[in-house]
């Protein structure tokens, strides 16, 4: 028999399917608690926990809504490049620069967080779609019921006007001496390239490790291995660039068009 916890972990990433789980169902949405709660768990080693516990009450202290572990670390599939992400919805700042940790935190009132998801920013969605909830006083339930009743999606027009003002930063950069920016910036672009590309085809894109096999899936080779070995390689200046020319072919604008 399949359990409800067994559903949230096999919620497919396609939209729709998070009104299949009903997350407005008073025992569903408990159920998503405890799962979430093992997930964190599970993909956390005992630094990372004590550090997403200190942030935890850092966030309570400060009047916090609600605190979602989000990214990679939430789905189980940290890199060498992963930081850790949180979003905190309620507090406004929250002071993390003390913690033993690359710590990547979004802080949005509940109001701006519930603008952001109406205007399909693709983070907030994050949080409600596959972040771990660590605390909740219903305002990610709530948004969570919104999305599957009003099959609320991420923008993806939003995602390629990011991707084209982030490329043309990155073609720039490839440009210099510096391989480092250089290939941080080209993993940004092919990850926010990646995102629009999936969204387009109302696939919810997962963490940054896992675009690439969701890319494979839609036919995008090229653009699946330009972005794997950004993450898992150090490609030379010439296959960065390449990568780049590549990138600018498939978002269709010429150099300088992003606005």
């Amino acid at each position: 028999m399949t359990t409800m916890t067994e559903t949230w972990r096999q919620l497919a990433p396609r939209r729709g399917a998070l009104a299949q789980l009903a997350p407005a169902d008073a025992d569903a949405w408990a159920e998503r608690l405890r799962f979430d709660r093992q997930r964190a768990a599970s993909n956390q080693s005992a630094e990372l926990a004590a550090i997403t516990e200190a942030t935890m009450v850092r966030a309570r202290d400060a009047g916090a809504a609600a605190m979602v572990l989000s990214g990679s670390t939430a789905r189980g599939r940290r890199t060498q490049v992963s930081d850790v992400d949180y979003h905190v919805i309620g507090a406004t700042s929250l002071r993390v620069t003390d913690l033993p940790a690359d710590i990547d935190l979004y802080a949005d009132d509940v109001d701006r967080f519930w603008a952001k998801l109406r205007k399909g920013d693709d983070f907030a969605h994050w949080s409600v779609w596959y972040g771990c909830v660590l605390f909740d006083s219903g305002v990610i339930r709530d948004a969570a019921t919104y999305v599957a009743e009003q099959d609320a999606w991420p923008d993806p027009d939003r995602k390629l006007r990011q991707a084209r003002t982030a490329l043309d930063f990155a073609e720039q950069i490839a440009g210099s001496s510096d391989y480092g920016a250089a290939l941080e910036q080209t993993r940004g672009v092919l990850s926010l390239i990646a995102r629009w590309v999936l969204l387009s085809s109302d696939v919810f894109p997962l963490a940054r490790d896992e675009l690439a096999g969701q890319l494979e899936q839609l036919g995008q080779a090229q653009l699946a291995v330009d972005l794997r070995r950004s993450i898992r390689e150090r490609p030379s200046p010439d296959d960065l660039r390449g990568a780049l020319v590549h990138a600018r072919a498939i978002t269709g604008a010429s150099a300088g068009a992003a606005a």
